[in-house]
């Protein structure tokens, strides 16, 4: 048997024995050990990624419903959840922006302002990368977008393959400090709309875009900057201009011409989403609505930049079923008590501590934890529905819980698998993996530590502690 096979057959035995094989703990209802043993077979297939990602949606709700942890309706659920359909919407816009040019357009004539001196190419990235975390909706677009960017700078100074710091530091740039950007940005990242939908479903409240970047924003951007001057410490550049490297920005700028008349209905669009999401609060239009709105923009005939033939070829729909399991299995550990016991029996040793220095412990605990999940969602749906289970265990609002916590599961830096844009950087000939791992630890620790700092200061100052 290969490998895969050794860890299906793994996740399969631990759905057994968790099922039907452990006796029942006591206060652990037969539905919720149920969907104990659904989760433990979620895990381990998330973690190994020995099935496709999809398929193991579609077996969530299978056996949710089969062993009569949720009724099938109740199984279905997720997929019925607003905040899923944000992912399909976030995907669809990153690919109007890549297919009318606009994304590489704005990232070419940040960087070009750099002027080829090497220091502020650093700076130019990153303010590349701030500013298409609004416009580009997922951070793996947003990385893949801005590899051939970097990989051209590279060859246009003669960079040698694994050896230019300056090349390294880039690519370090776009995946890890974009990731910590994503943070603050609801249509940013997959794991924030699923965050906002198990609130959603646990609480029935839902956080707007103008509240989750309140509360995230000025952090993560903070964060993001600051570990730029991590990594130029860790990576300085070896040549203080790159010369040809200026010259290689302007020509891709010329090259692309003009600003065409798909960019500028493209702009247009995208700028009134984002002030439509940024003053959601005040206007009570959901999020969701805008971004169907904007879609539809963008893809009607006449009126639009792209059509539908090609535009759903942008939707990882494996994406959709994934997590759309993954919201359903959520709903079922709360509504089954799996949750809440599980939050009881491993979390009772924080009880003592007060509020705030319980939520640094889950902080570091949540980052630890990357080295068992291949990205932010995984982790996110996993662990989301224990931290609401345990706000309601000490008396704590699960809103504020889940919304602090979930903002610190996409420190995903340490492991090629972590992230989707670790693995694309490691991809290439520049990035060693022993490479992305010590940096990697540095903005683990960085991004903890710093998260850390924000529950004693900025998020007591705001309100929200």
């Amino acid at each position: 048997m290969d490998k895969k096979t050794v860890q299906f057959l793994l996740a399969m035995f631990a759905f057994i024995a968790v099922g039907w094989l452990m006796p029942t703990p006591e206060g652990l209802p037969q539905a919720g050990k149920m969907a104990l043993a659904v989760g433990a077979f979620a895990i381990i297939v998330w973690m190994t990624s020995c099935i496709e990602g999809a398929l193991s949606g579609l077996m969530i709700v299978f056996l949710l419903a089969i062993t009569g942890a949720a009724k099938v309706a109740q199984a279905f659920s997720g997929y019925a959840n607003t905040s899923l359909w944000l992912i399909v919407i976030g995907f669809l816009m990153a690919g109007v922006m890549e297919h009318s040019g606009l994304s590489k357009r704005i990232a070419l004539y940040l960087v070009a302002l750099s002027k080829g001196v090497s220091s502020r190419i650093y700076w130019s990235i990153a303010a590349s990368i701030a500013i298409m975390t609004f416009f580009v909706p997922s951070i793996t677009a947003r990385t893949l977008l801005m590899l051939p960017i970097i990989l051209g700078i590279g060859e246009s100074f003669n960079a040698k393959e694994g050896k230019s710091n300056i090349v390294k530091a880039l690519l370090l740039i776009v995946a890890m400090s974009g990731t910590m950007m994503s943070i603050g940005v609801l249509t940013s990242h997959v794991a924030n709309p699923i965050t906002v939908g198990m609130i959603q479903s646990a609480t029935g409240k839902l956080i707007t875009w103008g509240e989750w970047f309140r509360v995230g924003g000025p952090p993560a951007f903070l964060l993001g900057f600051i570990s730029v001057f991590v990594i130029k410490l860790l990576y300085p550049p070896e040549i203080k201009n790159i010369g040809e490297g200026g010259a290689y920005v302007k020509k891709e700028l010329a090259a692309m011409g003009p600003i065409s008349s798909k960019e500028i209905r493209t702009l247009i669009v995208f700028l009134v989403t984002l002030v439509l999401w940024a003053t959601d609060s005040y206007t009570k239009i959901p999020v969701v609505t805008v971004g169907l709105l904007s879609v539809l923009l963008l893809l009607l005939p006449g009126i639009g930049v792209m059509d539908w033939k090609e535009a759903q070829c942008k939707i990882p729909w494996s994406v959709y079923i994934l997590y759309g399991g993954g919201l359903s299995l959520g709903a079922v550990l709360v509504s089954s008590g799996a949750a809440k016991w599980l939050a009881n029996t491993m979390l009772s040793p924080l009880h003592s501590f007060p509020l705030t220095m319980q939520i640094i412990a889950l902080i570091w605990i949540a980052t630890i934890l990357q080295v068992l999940f291949t990205g932010g969602g995984p982790k996110t749906t996993a662990l989301t529905p224990i931290v609401i289970a345990y706000a309601g265990t000490i008396g704590a609002d699960p809103l504020v819980m889940a919304l602090v916590l979930g903002m610190n599961m996409q420190h995903q830096y340490l492991l090629p698998v972590s992230n989707m844009p670790n693995a694309v950087i490691v991809g290439t000939p520049h990035i060693t993996e022993k490479e992305l791992m010590k940096a990697g630890a540095v903005m683990s620790i960085l991004g903890a530590g710093f998260f850390s700092l924000v529950v004693l200061t900025y998020w007591k100052w705001i309100g929200i502690l």
